[in-house]
């Protein structure tokens, strides 16, 4: 029987939340005998995930500052509140190299060692490695993970001698999954933090539908109608308030979503031969989770492109009279319901001619060409199988990805725009709905059958003179405000029977997909806040419609995606 080896003064203060939560005695007894660890886990992951954000991101600052006391410092608390409150948890194998990875950086401290490629190498792989013990624990996978490898290299590092020459470290041998989670793609935490006050107004909120929900009962028992009334009004207010405490608690700060970045612009970075810094701004913007799960593939995708196409290498940069290391950047703000980002790089930009050329390749007319304005012509650099890569790599060239990250952004209602400026850097702009759980929507019908479409991409409601419509390809067109409008039949393209002949027809001016759009309905029908839920199987494949909600009689009604109407 293993017992515990330090008293609980040595780790008091040291991820406090977990220790000052743990039923600590000073006597060394077998805390199998004391408590059941099981309901600490969720608190140990927690805190240990916070540590290893923490140190993921100070590694990227030591490693560009070596000499940085206070990273140096910050490093060893991290890695040592990992040591304690694993050796409570019982975690051996992850105390044992904290312990390691402590020992390194106080060698650093105590001038015994300088940092060079092979301790921040090990530093970094130290780091992933606690990573993944924390998704075992998190999956309660045991912890038999082969790490002599590592300790092998830490040891060699601890007892090279400085200025000696030493001979070359063998790499690691190819575990049986990824050691390096953070190295290869954003993710989102298991847990969030959430003010304790929020989930007060949420359990207030539901006491108060209790209570409303009986009152609804007994008022319709006795058929009294002025009551009944009031009730469903007091109803109808205290979800509005349940609703909104609820999408509350799903917000997120948008950093926590790029924890990892630093990491990830390092590691692309030494891949391609690049040096550049990733600034960010406006971080603690929040949105809801399940718009930030839609931004981690197209967010990486963006940065690699960055690196990849975009900074220059720091010998091409000093040539053009740029500072050697490059810049992207990273700014957030809220605009009333929408978050705008911004993702900005110093790079070479884009060559208009050249993404002309290739858009001729693809099959795009001269003619048309012509006519498009620059904003029109960058966005082409999202058309399928189109790639301006001089060769294909083993991350690009191939023209797939930039259309995916459109689709990704448009699918949640979202829209991206391009601008950049040969020899002086691309920014590609991505806006954003905040939530798309709650959206607002303007009710429409056809036949009868009722559907919705986002209001974020309704400009106006108008009749249409049946008159003023001409004869177009691929659609017919009226002149509205100087501009040649297509008109979009929804009759037709939901396969259902053409209307009596009208005068005039109800049409919806929409701007999706870089178009603006008229949709003929049959009639408008009001707008609601609507609750989206996504499609099931199959209807998980049906072209144009993003969702279902239901209204109050029970009717579903589906949710129209405008981008996918007009490109057919």
């Amino acid at each position: 029987m293993r017992l515990f080896q330090y008293p609980f003064r040595t780790y008091y203060g040291i991820g406090a939340g977990f220790c000052q939560s743990l039923p600590f005695s000073l006597f060394p007894i077998p805390f199998s005998l004391l408590m059941d660890l099981s309901k600490y886990k969720s608190l140990f992951l927690q805190e240990t995930g916070e540590h290893l954000q923490e140190i993921s991101k100070e590694l990227i600052h030591l490693e560009g500052e070596p000499h940085n006391s206070a990273t140096l410092d910050n490093l060893f608390r991290h890695f040592h509140s990992i040591k304690g409150m694993s050796a409570s948890m019982g975690y051996e194998v992850m105390a044992s190299l904290s312990h390691k990875l402590e020992d390194i950086l106080d060698a650093i401290r105590k001038k015994k060692k300088a940092i060079n490629q092979e301790i921040m190498d090990v530093l970094l792989n130290g780091s992933d490695i606690l990573q993944a013990f924390a998704k075992m624990v998190a999956d309660d996978k045991p912890l038999d993970m082969d790490i002599s490898f590592l300790l092998s290299r830490i040891n060699t590092v601890l007892t090279a001698k400085e200025g000696v020459p030493q001979p070359s470290i063998p790499s690691a041998p190819t575990p049986p999954f990824s050691l390096q989670p953070a190295a290869q793609g954003l993710s989102l935490p298991t847990m969030i933090k959430v003010d304790s006050g929020i989930f007060d107004g949420f359990m207030g909120a539901v006491g108060e539908l209790f209570t409303v929900g009986s009152r609804l009962k007994e008022f319709t028992a006795k058929s009294y109608p002025v009551e009944f009334h009031e009730a469903v009004r007091q109803l109808g207010k205290t979800i509005e308030g349940l609703n909104q405490a609820v999408i509350t608690a799903r917000m997120i700060p948008f950093d926590e979503l790029t924890q990892n970045l630093p990491r990830i612009v390092r590691d692309m970075c030494k891949k391609a031969g690049k040096d550049a810094e990733l600034v960010m701004h406006g971080g603690d913007v929040k949105l809801d989770r399940a718009v930030l799960e839609h931004l981690t593939d197209p967010l990486v995708h963006i940065i690699r492109n960055a690196i990849d196409h975009g900074i220059e290498s720091p010998e091409e940069r000093i040539q053009s009279n740029k500072p050697p290391k490059g810049h992207i950047t990273i700014a957030v703000a809220r605009e009333r319901d929408n978050v705008i980002i911004e993702i900005t790089d110093d790079g070479r930009g884009i060559d208009i001619n050249r993404l002309k050329e290739k858009a001729g390749q693809s099959g795009i007319s001269k003619e048309k060409l012509e006519k498009m304005a620059d904003r029109e012509l960058l966005l082409l650099i999202c058309a399928p199988g189109l790639s301006l890569a001089k060769e294909i790599t083993e991350t690009s060239g191939r023209g797939v990805g930039m259309d995916v990250v459109k689709g990704n952004i448009e699918s949640i209602g979202g829209r991206l725009e391009i601008s950049s400026q040969l020899n002086k850097g691309t920014k590609i702009i991505l806006e954003l709905p905040v939530t798309i759980s709650i959206i607002k929507v303007l009710l429409i019908s056809i036949s009868n059958q009722l559907f919705a479409l986002p209001i974020s991409k309704v400009m106006k409601v108008i009749d249409v003179n049946k008159s003023d419509i001409r004869d177009g390809s691929p659609y017919p067109y009226f002149v509205y405000k100087d501009m040649e409008i297509p008109v979009i039949g929804l009759r037709n393209l939901l396969m259902m029977p053409p209307l009596e002949d009208r005068d005039t027809l109800p049409a919806v001016i929409i701007d999706a997909k870089d178009k603006i759009s008229a949709i003929v309905v049959d009639d408008f029908e009001g707008e609601m806040d609507a609750y989206v839920k996504p499609l099931s199987r199959p209807m998980v494949r049906m072209n144009g419609i993003i969702g279902v909600t239901v209204l109050g009689d029970g009717r579903p009604v589906f949710l129209l995606d405008p981008a996918a109407l007009i490109s057919g």
